[in-house]
């Protein structure tokens, strides 16, 4: 206890010692703690599913969709299978006809849902919950906020008009799970509420939907996929037509890291490349606080050693001394990892935002995992300690006396540790400069059509006979320019069909619009002679080119037949879905009479104020509907949505990037007042030999130069690679710009030179006479 009282009072009498360790320290561990968890969460990922080695995602070339016919199929050629599981996400409407309706996220999913996963229900049974028409369980969360203390069983609830009874409660679906959130799980068979029709149940040409499957257990069930690849070869079109030739039984834990979603269940998924990013970076923070830590209490050393000289001279051994700073650093380190969980409550609302899920620390801080801390706790502030241990209690009192304990205390320890922050520092600038210019590139990329003041709406309740007078409402409202009734949109990507000729393949996305669209997407025509018609289409550039037109008649084969249309245009290329969707063959008909459009599309006049805009298109889409559900999204809003993920990565790029820079600033700062306070004497017989202030700060900011061109040269090479392997990931990508690599390097300078220039100019100042009267 005396010991810590004295080490309290050496910490009380160098404040900027003590502040630099444990605000670096506490924010440094406040990432630590957060990625620590959050990479616990990302892979235990479904550990809770008792079934979980026998539950396989089946997938082609790593995606997720197939035609519904196909699991049955399945189950009905492999005997290895035990049941399956189809499941579909949706946001959908709830209300009924005439009523206001509300938003919802609904997971459609077969009967034998609750018996192949794990999730765990509070009301009904397993086996029996979903297996009526039109039955629904809905989560605890919802329950509550829609039925508030009533028990919702045997209740209704009215999903796309359609009216559903409760089976079953669930609790609500956690994040460390494949599935996606939802407020409730409905029967299966209710998707034909949302795609119009029993078709969608039984026909395989439609493929977008996921699928799970359940091997019996002491089967091996992934063996048997080239046997069922063979098989879909002949009886799915999809593979008989050579748009895959792959096909895999995904185990559930590595389907979270490697499955593509590509149908229409939005799969929970990360990249195992990103948690292992994370974690190095998490692992990264650690060592450059460890290291800012010792490089620090080193320094301090020097200083230090009258009191250990005088302990060692009155007897005091070398393992007491060595028990004492360990036992200092243990204190020091509980306190900054407690004020560092302070800090990672605090800033957990960021992270569940930039990491896209909800870390929950309060309730991951479970007995064992305390107990971790608190190993953890003890490890670092052994491997803290240990260095400044072992250097102070193993030199020599009488360097104390002679003066040389410091001088040999700086040139053996601080060098290389300031050299590796700025490296790590330089390292994680050109990184983070280079995503947040990809981030930007991507969102800003000119996709060759209108992205501004344009709002896409849902059609949720217009029916064919609703289109004129509903369009009249619309052009009503000052700032509407045009209206337009489409099925498809650039940014959902329309319909896909799929056809081979005479051996060679074709994969059309197709819209049906009006005159409109063209006009608010800015879409150019360039007309081939034939007048449009319902039977005639547009086809873009690289269509036009990979159908083998007959140019005398301007006639193609639509679906692979003998049925040829007339072409009446074609128009320019534009990007569809997202970049790295690559969809080179467009074509666009007139939109028939009978067909229900998908989308209401809104121009708002340049410099309009969009979003009140938008609030009256909404007033007047919900009055005219009669309540119902009003969905719509701005174009370049929706294109800014596409690329998230890369936003965020460059927030967290950022900000572990900012801490870095902080944390190597203050060390620098640190370091030098105490670097300087050891050449003082130096200094003053300079200035007395003649030296200039100028030729002082030279020689003082020299070494900070020196340490800042060896950084740059290490880091540069290893920039440079993790950049060129992140960026293999984009099929659109800016370049390696040389320059950013010089403005990181020369941003780490000038911050270098910044948080030394105080100091070194007021040493270059000093009157020498006060540096040497002592002597």
């Amino acid at each position: 206890m005396l010991n810590l009282k004295t080490y309290l009072k050496f910490l009380s009498r160098n404040k900027l010692y003590t502040f630099v360790s444990i605000v670096g320290f506490s924010i440094s561990l406040m990432f630590v703690i957060i990625l620590g968890l959050y990479v616990r969460q990302q892979l235990s990922v479904d550990d809770f599913q008792k079934n979980k080695d026998r539950i396989f995602l089946m997938t082609h070339d790593n995606k997720t969709n197939f035609g519904n016919p196909v699991a049955l199929y399945v189950k009905e050629n492999t005997p290895e299978v035990e049941s399956f599981v189809r499941v579909v996400s949706r946001e959908t409407a709830l209300g009924q006809k005439g009523n206001d309706k509300i938003k919802a996220k609904a997971l459609f999913a077969d009967s034998t849902f609750f018996s192949v996963f794990s999730f765990k229900l509070i009301e009904g049974n397993p086996s029996q919950v979903l297996e009526a028409q039109k039955s629904v369980v809905v989560t605890r969360s919802f329950a509550a906020k829609t039925f508030g203390a009533e028990n919702p069983i045997g209740k209704s609830l009215f999903i796309e008009n359609s009216e559903h009874t409760i089976t079953g409660i669930m609790e609500d679906i956690p994040v460390n799970t494949i599935i996606t959130d939802a407020d409730f799980v409905v029967n299966y068979n209710s998707i034909t509420l949302v795609f119009g029709g029993n078709w969608v149940l039984d026909t395989p040409s439609n493929f977008g939907f996921t699928m799970f499957f359940m091997a019996k257990p002491g089967t091996d069930l992934p063996s048997k996929a080239p046997v069922l690849l063979e098989a879909f070869k002949k009886d799915f079109w999809f593979f008989s037509r050579g748009f895959s030739d792959n096909l895999e039984f995904m185990p559930l834990k590595k389907a979270y890291f490697e499955a593509e979603n590509y149908g229409d269940m939005e799969l929970r998924h990360n990249s195992r490349t990103t948690i292992t990013v994370y974690m190095a970076i998490a692992i990264l923070i650690l060592v450059i606080a460890l290291l800012n830590y010792v490089n620090l209490t080193v320094a301090q050393a020097g200083f230090r050693g009258k009191e250990s000289a005088i302990k060692k001279l009155l007897g005091c051994g070398k393992s007491r001394l060595i028990s004492q700073l360990l036992a200092e650093s243990l204190l020091i380190t509980a306190v900054t990892f407690i004020a560092g969980l302070l800090l990672a409550f605090l800033a957990e609302p960021f992270f569940n935002n930039v990491l896209n899920t909800s870390l929950d620390l309060a309730y991951q801080f479970t007995p064992s995992v305390i107990g971790i801390c608190i190993l953890f706790v003890v490890i670092i502030s052994l491997l803290a300690g240990i260095i400044p241990a072992l250097i102070i209690s193993s030199f020599n009192p009488l360097e104390v006396v002679k003066g040389t304990f410091s001088r040999k205390v700086k040139s053996s320890y601080s060098k290389g540790l300031i050299i590796f922050q700025y490296t790590v520092a330089i390292a994680l600038l050109i990184c983070a400069i280079f995503i947040q210019r990809q981030s930007r590139f991507l969102i800003n990329y000119d996709v060759g059509y209108n992205r501004e003041g344009i709002l896409e709406i849902n059609n949720t309740g217009l029916d064919t006979t609703q289109l004129d007078g509903f369009k009249a409402k619309l052009l009503g409202i000052p700032g509407v320019d045009l209206v337009s009734f489409s099925c498809g949109t650039p940014l959902d990507g329309g319909n896909n069909n799929s056809y081979d000729l005479d051996g060679e393949q074709f994969s059309f996305q197709e819209f049906y619009v009006d005159s409109a669209f063209f006009k608010i997407y800015g879409i150019t025509i360039d007309p081939t002679g034939i007048p449009p018609s319902n039977d005639t289409w547009w086809l873009n550039e690289k269509g036009y080119k990979a159908v083998h037109v007959d140019e005398a008649t301007q006639t193609f084969s639509v679906w692979g037949g003998e049925y040829r249309a007339q072409i009446a245009g074609i128009f320019n290329d534009f990007k569809i879905r997202k970049l790295d969707q690559d969809y080179n063959q467009l074509r666009m008909r007139w939109r028939r009479n009978g067909e229900t459009p998908w989308q209401i599309i809104v121009k708002m006049s340049p410099g309009s104020d969009y979003y009140s805009m938008a609030r009256r298109v909404e007033e007047e889409y919900t009055q005219y509907t009669g309540g119902e559900l009003f969905e719509a999204r701005f174009v370049d809003e929706g294109i800014q949505r596409n690329y998230e993920s890369v936003q965020k990565m460059s927030s967290i790029m950022s900000a572990f990037t900012l801490l870095t820079i902080v944390i190597m600033v203050m060390g620098v700062f640190a370091m030098s007042l105490y670097l300087i306070r050891q050449k003082e004497k130096e200094i003053a017989l300079r200035k007395i030999n003649g030296a200039t202030e100028g030729e002082v700060l030279l020689l003082l900011n020299k070494d900070s130069l020196k340490r800042v061109a060896i950084a740059f040269v290490i880091a540069c090479p290893a920039a440079y690679y993790a950049m060129t392997k992140w960026f293999e990931n984009f099929s659109y990508k800016i370049g390696l710009s040389w320059w950013v690599f010089v403005v990181a390097g020369l941003a780490v300078l000038f911050l270098t030179l910044v948080s030394v220039s105080y100091m070194t100019w007021k040493a270059a100042r000093a009157n020498p006479v006060d540096s040497l009267k002592g002597e």
